[in-house]
């Protein structure tokens, strides 16, 4: 995620402005950088795809955000490590943000689900919890 570009809610919201702040810093000082953009991580997304308290992904039900249509783009870790020491070489990327958003990896919510149901042969009971309800939800936490 681009943390200058973010549009966040607390407590993510806190975390995203620490980070803009060292971003303007470094800048302040002159300091060379590149910064990485790679939004999901595979590993964390997508080994119980998103379920709380999940360990694996679902076999029977599935909850999904809002209408479940938004793209995201899941990054495989190693991939952001690969293009991040890549980029260190190449001097286009000296004071710019780096975004690894490859077009395959582009993906909405329900088109992973679909994925996973095709992968396991079964249709998923999916619940939707609408924007305003997550929103809710995080602000009585």
């Amino acid at each position: 995620m681009d943390v200058d570009k973010a549009n966040t809610v607390e407590p993510v919201k806190s975390l995203v402005d620490a980070k803009a702040q060292i971003r303007r810093a470094t800048e302040a000082e002159g300091i060379p950088y590149t910064y990485v953009s790679s939004d999901c991580l595979d590993g964390f997304f997508l080994a119980n795809l998103v379920q709380p308290e999940a360990t694996a992904p679902p076999r029977d039900k599935i909850i999904i955000p809002g209408d479940g249509n938004v793209k995201a783009v899941f990054n495989e870790e190693h991939d952001i490590g690969t293009y991040t020491i890549k980029a260190v070489d190449d001097p286009r990327t000296l004071n710019k943000t780096l975004y690894i958003k490859p077009p395959k990896n582009t993906l909405s919510f329900n088109e992973l689900v679909a994925m996973w149901e095709k992968m396991i042969g079964k249709t998923l009971e999916k619940i939707y919890i609408p924007e305003e309800q997550i929103l809710k939800d995080i602000n009585s936490q």
